[in-house]
C-alpha cells in the first residue's frame, strides 16, 4: 500500500517514494536540552512515532536519526543563571528528555549525535559555504550565511525574501551584510564553550549542526525530515539554504511538520508561564493515554492541552481495555474451533485502519476504526470461539502497536494504574479479581468489627483499618444500607 504525505515544501499530498527501495531516512529535530521536555515537545515526538511505526508495520527498514542540540546560547545562559557548567547543564535535561522517551514508549533512533560530537565535520561544511561563496567571516570572527545569495529561500515557509529583508534587523555588535544573514560559526566570548576553527575559537551555530549531522548519517539527499510547525522559519528555512547552497542537490524531499499544542487556545512558551513537563503529565497518567490524547487530532492541526482531555481519554482506554481482557479471559474458559466468517469482517477493519493512516496520517480515522473494531468484538463475544476471540484480539493489538496503545496485560495495567492512584474496576473484568468464599467472609467480619468501633465512636481505628484495606485494593462504602465494598 502506497502512503501520502503532507510535504511542507510542495504544500500538497504526495506519494511517498523512498530514495532506496523500502528504506525510509529519517531526521528529526531533537531536543536543545536547556530546559524539561513539555507537552509540546510529547506531541510532536508521538506523531512522528506513529509514522515510523507506520513504515515499520508496512515492512519498511528505517534508519532514523534524531540529533541532540548540546550547545546554544540558551544552554549557556541557563548555565550561568543556575551556576553551573553548561556540559552539567545538557546532561541534566537530556536525561529528562531521555527518560521522557522512554516511558512514552518511542522507538529509539538508530543514531542520536550530538553537536559537539561534530565539531568537525561543522566546520567542513562552513569551509565549503566560504569557498562557494554563500558565507562570509567578520572581523570579530564570527561567520554568516549571504541569504541573498541562495535565490530559493523562502521556499519552504512560503515567505517572500524581499518581505522578510524589510521586517527584519540587525542587533547591536553583529557585523551581518544583511539582517537575515544568519551564524554558522560563533566567535565565543570569555568563559564559554568553544573549539578551534580557521576563524579562531568558537561555536557552531544552532542551523548548521542539523545539516552536518543529518548529511553524515543519511546523505546529501535524504527521505524525510520532521519537527515542530514552529521549525519552518527560520530553522528549517536556513537548514536548506545551507545544506542545497553547500551540495547543489536537494536536501530533504519530504517535509512533516506537526501542530502546535495550545493552553486556552494560546500557545505554550515560558513567556506566558503555560509550559506543562512531560514529567507532571506523567505522573497522572500512563503513557497510552498521553499516546491516545496526542493523536486525537490529526498531526498537521493545533491541539488543546487540558487535564480533562487527559481523563476523557483515559477512559476511553478504560473501555476498550475492558472489552479486551473480558474477552482473554472469557477465551480460557470455552472451546476451540476454526476461524469462521468472522476473518472477513476483521481484514475489512485492518484494511479501512491502514488506509486512513495511508492518508497523511489520518490518527482521529484510524481510532474511530480501532474503536469500532473494539464494539464489534463486544456484540459478537459470545458467539465466537477461542480461536476467533484469539485472531480478533491479536488483530487489535497488533493495530493498536502502530498508534502506542492497547500494548498492556491485564496485570500491567493494574500496576500502571495503581501508581497513579487511579480506579482499576472500570476495566478488570468482573470474575478476575473475586474473592473467594474464605476471604469473603474474613472481610465480612472486619467490616462487622468496624461498625462496632464506629458504634463506640472509636472513629480513629474505624476510619484507620478502611485505610488499609484501601490500600490494598479494597474500598468500603457507608451508606444507608449498611457498610459495602467494592475492588478499586
Amino acid at each position: 500500500m502506497s502512503i501520502k504525505l503532507y510535504n511542507t515544501l510542495t504544500g500538497k499530498k504526495e506519494i511517498f517514494t523512498p530514495l532506496e527501495d523500502k528504506v525510509v531516512k529519517a531526521y528529526f529535530c531533537g531536543p536543545t536540552v536547556q530546559d524539561e521536555p513539555h507537552i509540546g515537545h510529547a506531541r510532536a515526538y508521538i506523531a512522528f512515532d506513529v509514522l515510523l511505526r507506520l513504515f515499520k508495520y508496512l515492512g519498511y527498514k528505517i534508519k532514523y536519526v534524531r540529533n541532540v542540540t548540546d550547545i546554544d546560547d540558551k544552554i549557556i545562559n541557563k548555565a550561568l543563571k543556575l551556576g553551573i557548567s553548561p556540559f552539567e547543564v545538557t546532561e541534566m535535561y537530556y536525561r529528562a528528555f531521555y527518560d521522557a522517551t522512554k516511558e512514552l514508549r518511542l522507538i529509539p533512533p538508530n543514531i542520536e549525535p550530538r553537536a559537539t560530537g561534530h565539531i568537525p565535520e561543522i566546520i567542513e561544511l562552513v569551509e565549503k559555504l566560504i569557498e562557494k561563496g554563500f558565507a562570509y567571516v567578520t572581523k570579530n570572527g564570527d561567520v554568516y550565511f549571504d541569504v541573498i545569495k541562495f535565490s530559493e529561500y523562502g521556499k519552504l515557509s512560503k515567505q517572500n525574501l524581499e518581505k522578510l529583508m524589510a521586517g527584519a534587523r540587525i542587533e547591536p555588535g553583529e557585523e551581518k551584510k544583511n539582517p537575515l544573514d544568519f551564524a554558522l560559526w560563533k566567535r565565543s566570548k570569555p568563559g564559554e564553550p568553544s573549539w578551534r576553527s580557521p576563524w579562531g575559537r568558537g561555536r557552531p551555530g544552532w542551523h548548521i549542526e542539523c545539516s552536518a549531522m543529518s548529511m553524515k548519517y543519511l546523505g546529501e539527499r535524504f527521505d524525510i525530515h520532521g519537527g515542530g510547525a514552529d521549525l519552518i522559519f527560520p530553522h528549517h528555512e536556513n537548514e536548506i539554504a545551507q545544506s542545497e547552497a553547500a551540495t547543489g542537490k536537494e536536501f530533504a524531499r519530504y517535509w512533516f511538520h506537526v501542530g502546535l499544542v495550545t493552553i486556552r487556545k494560546e500557545k505554550i512558551s515560558k513567556s506566558l508561564g503555560n509550559i506543562i513537563p512531560i514529567r507532571e503529565v506523567i505522573k497522572r497518567y500512563d503513557y497510552e493515554t498521553i499516546r491516545l490524547w496526542a493523536i486525537q487530532a490529526h498531526y498537521r492541526k493545533p491541539l488543546e492541552f487540558s487535564w480533562d482531555q487527559l481523563d476523557y481519554y483515559e477512559k476511553i482506554l478504560d473501555e476498550l481495555y475492558s472489552v479486551i481482557f473480558t474477552a482473554e479471559m472469557k477465551s480460557k474458559d470455552i472451546g476451540d474451533g476454526e476461524v469462521r466468517d468472522i476473518r472477513n469482517a476483521i481484514e475489512e477493519y485492518r484494511r479501512v485502519f491502514i488506509k486512513s493512516l495511508a492518508d497523511d496520517l489520518n490518527t482521529p480515522k484510524a481510532i474511530i476504526t480501532l474503536r469500532n473494531m473494539v464494539k464489534h468484538l463486544n456484540n459478537m463475544l459470545e458467539k465466537l470461539n477461542k480461536s476467533e476471540i484469539a485472531y480478533y484480539v491479536n488483530t487489535i493489538r497488533e493495530l493498536g502497536w502502530i498508534l502506542g496503545i492497547l500494548q498492556q496485560s491485564l496485570d500491567e495495567r493494574i500496576m500502571e494504574k495503581k501508581r497513579r492512584g487511579k480506579s482499576i474496576s472500570k476495566f478488570v473484568p468482573e470474575n478476575y479479581l473475586k474473592l473467594g468464599d474464605l476471604s469473603e467472609q474474613l472481610l465480612n467480619l472486619i467490616i462487622d468489627i468496624r461498625n462496632k468501633l464506629r458504634e463506640k465512636k472509636l472513629y480513629e481505628i474505624a476510619d484507620e483499618i478502611r485505610a488499609r484495606l484501601r490500600e490494598i485494593g479494597i474500598v468500603l462504602e457507608d451508606t444507608k444500607e449498611g457498610t459495602k465494598w467494592r475492588l478499586a
